[in-house]
């Protein structure tokens, strides 16, 4: 219930911050358009840690927390200067993992779902990899650790309960969401692709703030 309020909130600033972000960069106003960006991103801060404060927990010792905190921090990098921002979002993913283990460890059925993500983001840049020097070690661990946080978050509903779906599902879409956007950096992907990325990384923060709700 008390998610369904604050999304009830939250949501319209969601959908304002995501409108102004694309009416400022279609405007040229990119410095500005990170603001909108970061705010949007922020709000699954604010859930975080609202969500584990009134579940009893401190944030600041979540790891999950400085998920959602480094992950807002990443939005405005990654625009800056885009490997330093991928590994400020692989310290992200390092804060999920440990706390996606804490709640399950891995078994084989993880292992498998982690060389599967794996295998799927090198046949997506298979192509790419030979071109990128000195790129090719962040580019090569980046995808280990987002497919570490996919195959952990995706097996919970079968180990913890079919209330952890969503957060299965915003993990599942963090990493489309990512994938999308190295492509689009290696490769440029047409324009039109940039809302649905948008709303794919956003939607995933949002899945996983949910989790923090319930205790």
């Amino acid at each position: 219930m008390g998610f369904a309020l604050y999304s009830a909130f939250a949501m319209p600033l969601w959908c304002s911050a995501f409108a102004l972000y694309f009416i400022l960069r279609r405007s040229g106003l990119i410095k500005e358009s990170l603001i909108a960006k970061c705010s949007g991103s922020f709000l699954s801060v604010a859930s975080a840690g609202v969500g584990l404060y009134i579940s009893g927990r401190l944030p600041l010792q979540e790891p999950v927390f400085w998920f959602f905190v480094l992950c807002t921090a990443a939005d405005a990098l990654l625009e800056i200067s885009f490997v330093p921002g991928m590994l400020l979002f692989g310290g992200a993913h390092a804060c999920l993992i440990i706390w996606l283990w804490g709640l399950a460890p891995p078994g084989m059925w993880s292992l498998f779902a982690w060389l599967l993500a794996y295998g799927l983001a090198f046949l997506l840049f298979r192509r790419e990899l030979p071109k990128l020097g000195k790129l090719l070690l962040p580019f090569c661990l980046y995808p280990g650790l987002l497919g570490g946080s996919l195959a952990l978050g995706l097996l919970l509903p079968f180990t913890g309960g079919a209330g952890f779906w969503p957060l299965a599902l915003g993990t599942l879409c963090f990493f489309v969401s990512d994938m999308m956007v190295a492509k689009n950096e290696l490769c440029g992907l047409d324009s039109k692709w940039q809302k649905p990325i948008m709303l794919l990384y956003w939607a995933a923060l949002y899945l996983i703030s949910s989790a923090l709700w319930n205790g």
